[in-house]
């Protein structure tokens, strides 16, 4: 019961820390794109899901559905922390955008996702204190 108690709070914390740590990257995708919504969704191991998103995102009536519009700009699944991080683009604003934005906001979407993964995968105690496991992402 002890290991599920602190993997439970090994998750909690990834979770506060992506909190703190990314809402600046959501406001720089928000200051760089002003009409779309972005949003984060993170979804762990143990089945709980949170979401940050920037203003412009419509947030869900309940955070277990996820966001109501949106299409998925990158993903990676099987994460240390995280069975699956997403970056979300609101649908409407997106499609207003070029090619070239979209290949911008792919770009740091995959940026922020590899930082949320690396930065919360490593252990509190050390990265000699617990096992690591290869994430492997949904994409190319």
């Amino acid at each position: 019961m002890t290991d599920l108690n602190n993997s439970a709070a090994h998750e909690q914390d990834a979770v506060i820390f992506a909190r703190e740590s990314f809402l600046g990257e959501l406001k720089t995708l928000n200051r760089d794109y002003p009409n779309t919504g972005f949003g984060i969704s993170l979804r762990t191991h143990s089945g709980q899901h949170y979401l940050l998103a920037n203003a412009r995102m419509p947030l869900p009536a309940s955070k277990s559905d996820g966001f109501p519009t949106g299409r998925r700009v990158a993903c990676l699944e099987n994460g240390d922390r995280f069975s699956s991080i997403e970056v979300l683009a609101d649908s409407e604003g997106y499609e207003t955008i070029t090619p070239r934005a979209e290949a911008e906001i792919l770009g740091n979407a995959l940026n922020l996702i590899a930082r949320i993964d690396t930065l919360t995968g490593i252990p509190a105690q050390g990265a000699d204190h617990a096992p690591r496991i290869t994430a492997t992402g949904t994409g190319g």
